[in-house]
């Protein structure tokens, strides 16, 4: 059964404007809108995308994973265009210059020999031999002697007697204080060096030139009042070759004596000489004996006089002038090339010692 509803005339029109009216506002702001650019007309119109089925999304999202595949190996990245690289290759970043490892590495194996070279010459304390406070080490040359210091306590490091200092310099001079002294006189006189740190957990080095050696020292200092009071050494290398040499000069010394015997006769040997000191004791070098072939006068010396000098002669005038004259050493002998009446032997220079020879009677 169909309803059928009769409207009137006047509310037909009103439906059908009310129906137009959207339109209407369409075309009048269209019309009002500035006229497109020529940019804009020659752009393609772009329709809204249209949600796709579950279907649909799946089989686009495949595709679309082979399309991207196939246009980035068909793409050339900017790095591997300026590369020189391969298409398909990963795209890399241009870094600056960077220092190469093999620089340290090329340092590092001198700066461990070095180290280890230090280290085996190193001598401290437990490798020496103490009398009392002192340590004593066996020199050799090229060893790094070790001492222990404090701030409130000095370190002294005494040289062999006789042997002079020249030169004294540490690796530290601001933190380090080196000071020099001397003990005794002559040939016993001997040089000390003082060492002190202003503070403790310092280190430096030390090198002490001298006219025979150089010495060199590695100084560490510490809070601990714990220090090297004296550092010195012995020189067991240098005291065997002086030891041969003796030795070897007292043997020639022998076979000068044996060819002075066997040149003289003994018949013609006059031994009328008077030996004296002309003051106060008689020195070691004193001679045992003078005598004469008629030719030369002959001085004999003790037997150690082989490691002595030998004092020079000088003849005596009748007015107790003296003239130095020629002589040479023959093993312990000293021949003088003609006869003597009345010589001196002197040795030192501001207050000589003398040794005055004097002929008791004159020859026929």
């Amino acid at each position: 059964m169909s309803l059928r509803i009769t409207l009137p005339g006047r509310a037909l029109a009103l439906m059908g404007a009310l129906a137009c009216a959207p339109l209407a506002a369409a075309s009048s702001a269209q019309s009002s809108a500035p006229p497109p650019s020529q940019a804009q007309r020659s752009r393609p119109a772009v329709l809204p995308p249209v949600p796709p089925t579950n279907g649909q999304a799946q089989s686009a999202g495949a595709q679309g994973a082979g399309v991207g595949a196939v246009a980035q190996a068909k793409a050339p990245t900017p790095a591997a265009s300026l590369t020189g690289a391969t298409q398909g290759a990963a795209p890399t970043q241009s870094r600056g210059p960077r220092r190469r490892s093999g620089t340290n590495l090329a340092l590092a194996k001198p700066l461990a020999t070095l180290q280890r070279a230090n280290a085996e010459a190193r001598a401290g304390p437990a490798s020496g031999v103490f009398v009392n406070a002192a340590l004593y080490h066996a020199f050799e040359p090229g060893r790094l002697y070790a001492i222990h210091t404090s701030p409130r306590f000095l370190t002294t490091i005494a040289l062999r007697p006789g042997e002079k200092l020249i030169a004294k310099a540490a690796g530290d001079t601001v933190r380090w204080v080196l000071g020099e002294t001397e003990a005794g006189t002559g040939q016993a006189q001997q040089v000390i060096v003082l060492v002190k740190p202003m503070r403790g957990g310092l280190r430096t080095n030390l090198v002490l030139t001298t006219d025979q050696r150089t010495y060199l020292i590695d100084a560490v200092s510490t809070d601990s009042g714990a220090y090297t009071s004296v550092l010195s050494w012995t020189y067991p290398q240098e005291e065997a070759r002086a030891r041969a040499a003796d030795a070897a000069r007292r043997a020639a010394a022998e076979q000068a004596n044996e060819a002075v015997q066997a040149a003289v006769p003994v018949e013609r040997l006059d031994f009328r000489y008077r030996v004296a000191p002309l003051k106060g004791r008689a020195p070691p070098w004193t001679p045992v004996r003078v005598f004469d072939d008629g030719t030369k006068t002959y001085i004999e010396f003790p037997p150690d006089l082989a490691v002595r000098e030998a004092p020079p002669v000088f003849l005596l005038d009748a007015d107790d002038q003296a003239l130095l004259v020629n002589s040479r050493l023959l093993g312990r002998y000293l021949v003088v090339d003609r006869i003597i009446d009345r010589a001196e032997l002197r040795l030192g220079d501001k207050k000589p010692i003398v040794v005055r020879l004097t002929r008791q009677e004159p020859r026929p």
